[in-house]
């Protein structure tokens, strides 16, 4: 496995991380310039600087900074006998480890690869998120299709929500169809160990009663549904694809924060705020 593929596979399941690279070198040092190494909270090291104490010392310090939320440290390490100031190394010359530390990005699941969620990819991964894009048709789910995911799948949806998802997730559904977004909904419901962060659910509020009331008769308790945004995004007055991605960026990143939007149209809209509508014959 390459460093970056191992990389890339923390940040698609938010494990947060260290990467130290040897910026600098002198002759003796075992760690060349541009050596790296990856570092998690638990201790887990993929690459090396070079080994030995250089390697364990600038291993703790990455850990301490993941513990403390620090950024960035410059180390210098003297590869000498202690007596003579050094480390502790035989070795000789100095070293220069730069050390850089990456707290999660937030996992970001959008069924459906359409116009909206490739919008949505776009100023989801800017933002900060890692996005993971499935779509149960093979020519939305590629690479090619959604340059900054994190992920693409093609998967029929009913096995898609049985994949094994980071806790904490955030999860949008704007497939192509009603059926798709009933069954991605209704899998990620049935699914309470998940603790998703953020659902929501493209569609008109007329629709959400009805796909809520038949959800209800399947089980799904009230509570659960009246957490899900639903109709998604914000009411901003816009209606293209981009605009309406736009939107829903902006709930999700609320959600990150915290913040609650008087403009969501799942506080204007939600289907628990009038009659409740019952399952279609």
């Amino acid at each position: 496995m390459q460093f970056f593929e191992y990389v890339a596979r923390l940040e698609a399941t938010a494990t947060p991380f260290a990467i130290l690279t040897v910026i600098a070198s002198t002759d003796g040092a075992p760690g060349r310039e541009a050596f790296k190494m990856c570092v998690t909270e638990d201790c887990q090291i993929f690459g090396s600087i070079g080994g030995g104490k250089l390697e364990y010392d600038a291993t703790l310090t990455a850990v301490e900074m993941l513990r403390t939320g620090e950024r960035t440290r410059l180390k210098h390490y003297i590869l000498q006998d202690e007596e003579h100031g050094g480390l502790g190394m035989i070795c000789g010359g100095n070293v220069d480890v730069l050390i850089e530390t990456f707290s999660a990005r937030h996992p970001l699941v959008i069924f459906g690869g359409g116009h909206i969620g490739t919008a949505l990819t776009e100023f989801a991964a800017r933002v900060g998120f890692c996005v993971t894009v499935i779509d149960n048709r093979p020519e939305f789910a590629t690479p090619a299709a959604h340059p900054l995911a994190t992920r693409t799948l093609s998967l029929p949806y009913e096995e898609a929500t049985q994949l094994d998802f980071p806790s904490g997730a955030y999860f949008v559904i704007v497939t192509h169809q009603h059926l798709g977004d009933a069954a991605c909904l209704e899998g990620i419901l049935k699914r309470p160990e998940l603790s998703p962060r953020y659902i929501g659910v493209i569609g008109s509020s007329k629709k959400h009663a009805r796909v809520f009331a038949e959800l209800t008769q399947t089980g799904i308790p009230h509570e659960a549904l009246a957490k899900v945004n639903a109709p998604i995004g914000l009411d901003h007055g816009g209606q293209s694809a981009n605009e309406i991605a736009l939107g829903i960026a902006a709930e999700i990143v609320a959600r990150k924060y915290g913040i609650t939007l008087a403009d969501s149209m799942h506080t204007k809209k939600s289907p628990f705020s009038g009659e409740p509508v019952p399952p279609q014959k």
